[in-house]
């Protein structure tokens, strides 16, 4: 007993010094940068400055009384929840189509795919040229089936802004959630479906019964990582608007650039950056909620 137990320590401590070199890397690598981030935040940081005047907290109190802060945290929200459910429901849809047998169906998924390897500044620059509102596709299309009956501005008006870097942003990461589903739906036993034809069951109770528990812990993790990716999604939207116009497309990635690299006033962008890693983990939490009861219900 004595020299299993001895055995049991002498694996436990090969296996920490194993691992011990990975984790003092990924302290090093997330340690230092946020504990950076916090030294900013309590001073008064400008352009070229290493170190400012300790403020305490004040630059958070401008965070949470500002109109701009409130305005970004509203673009956010619209920008991801919008983003991510036609991105969820739009790859849950072509998912269940791909996982069908049909002619070409390599050719589709290939097609289907193709955008989530496009780069990202490419997809930008053939994005803004159908949004032109004079030589644009998009507006070409809609005039010439009379859905619209003068050119819209896209990327120039408060009110489609948003839509237009919305449907930019489902059409770019969108293969990533087919992908995801798809390998789910694949592992699916087929003796469950069959199973459920012979009683009887209809094309949507299989959906309801066999197929939606099957993809749902998949879905929400899916649905998580693209909530995460997306709340601090900032290269599509800039390049996109910029945050503008005026502040109609300013998410909160935005705002933290424009105070920081704009406005010169470090102190308040690594605040607001901090503020949204809270809000992050906040809509984390309630994600693992969800799939730990997806997960118990299976």
């Amino acid at each position: 007993m004595a020299e299993a137990r001895a055995a049991l320590r002498g694996d436990r401590t090969l296996a920490y010094a194993t691992l011990a070199p990975s984790v003092f890397l990924l302290l090093l690598l997330a340690g230092v940068p946020t504990i950076t981030v916090f030294s900013t935040a309590m001073q008064d940081i400008g352009m070229g400055d290493m170190s400012g005047p300790y403020v305490g907290f004040e630059n958070f109190a401008w965070a949470l009384t500002s109109e701009a802060f409130y305005t970004a945290l509203r673009n956010t929200f619209v920008w991801v929840f919008g983003s991510v459910a036609l991105e969820m429901a739009l790859g849950l849809g072509l998912a269940l189509l791909l996982n069908k047998t049909f002619m070409f169906r390599g050719v589709a998924r290939a097609i289907i795919l193709a955008p989530y390897l496009v780069p990202t500044v490419v997809a930008v620059l053939v994005w803004r040229y159908m949004f032109h509102d004079i030589v644009g596709i998009i507006n070409a299309g809609l005039l010439s089936i009379g859905i619209i009956d003068k050119p819209l501005l896209w990327l120039n008006s408060q009110s489609l802004a948003m839509l237009s870097v919305i449907l930019v942003g489902v059409w770019k990461f969108f293969p990533f959630v087919v992908i995801a589903l798809l390998g789910i739906l694949q592992s699916i036993p087929q003796e469950q479906y069959e199973a459920a034809k012979i009683d009887g069951a209809s094309s949507f109770q299989q959906f309801w019964r066999i197929t939606l528990p099957y993809v749902m812990p998949v879905f929400l993790l899916t649905a998580l990582l693209r909530t995460i990716w997306s709340f601090h999604k900032f290269e599509i939207i800039y390049l996109m608007t910029g945050g503008g116009p005026l502040d109609a497309t300013t998410t909160l990635p935005i705002l933290v650039y424009l105070k920081a690299f704009t406005d010169f006033e470090f102190g308040r962008g690594a605040a607001v950056a901090i503020l949204t890693f809270a809000i992050l983990v906040i809509f984390l939490g309630l994600y693992f909620a969800l799939i730990k009861r997806a997960e118990d219900r299976q």
